[in-house]
């Protein structure tokens, strides 16, 4: 192996990763709550199915429980301290209903940010159960997206502008365009 290739061990630990994050809102006592997630995924697309793990404790998670709807909201760079507080503060102390422009959807139970450039309404489908987390697993109703970052009616990414997670260390934002997907590697040959 070359010096520059040189691997060392961290240990048994989560990786470093750099992930999207989102805001997920539900009403509790009906009220809007929003909680700050950096794990989540999607799981499938038809039906469109996004998956969050969460502590356990989390206020949010008793809204979902209550209503069995919930909104993943994609917040901006512009959002960044915002997000954080959500993530700082637990909505048991602190009342968040006022952190954002609230609006509903179709679901009508579901709080979507209306800062946010992408807001996804969801139903409560499914909850697998971890000692100290739960994955919480919800049907796509219906995806919002801010007209401003769908110009020629495509995404634009860099206006969308997403908040992304350095595991364990600071928000960053999306670098530049590297490749295109599905098309990058269609002529890989082995060196």
């Amino acid at each position: 192996m070359s010096d520059n290739m040189r691997k060392i061990t961290l240990g048994k630990k989560m990786p470093p990763l750099a992930m999207p994050i989102c805001l997920v809102g539900a009403n509790v006592g009906g009220k809007p709550n929003f909680c700050t997630i950096a794990w989540f995924t999607m799981i499938d697309d038809e039906p469109p199915m996004i998956g969050l793990v969460m502590a356990k404790e989390r206020r949010t998670k008793d809204g979902i429980m209550e209503n069995r709807t919930f909104s993943v909201n994609l917040p901006s760079t512009a959002m960044a301290a915002a997000t954080d507080h959500c993530g700082l503060v637990s909505g048991r102390d602190v009342d968040k209903s006022d952190v954002f422009k609230v609006f509903y959807g179709e679901l009508g139970s579901a709080p979507l940010i209306e800062e946010s450039p992408v807001s996804m309404e969801c139903r409560l489908s499914n909850v697998v159960e971890f000692e100290t987390t739960d994955l919480m697993v919800g049907e796509v109703v219906q995806v919002h997206v801010d007209a401003s970052v769908v110009p020629g009616g495509k995404i634009d990414y860099a206006m969308l502008d997403p908040l992304l997670y350095a595991s364990g260390s600071a928000y960053h934002s999306l670098g530049e365009k590297k490749a295109d997907a599905f098309k990058v590697g269609r002529n890989y040959r082995k060196k």
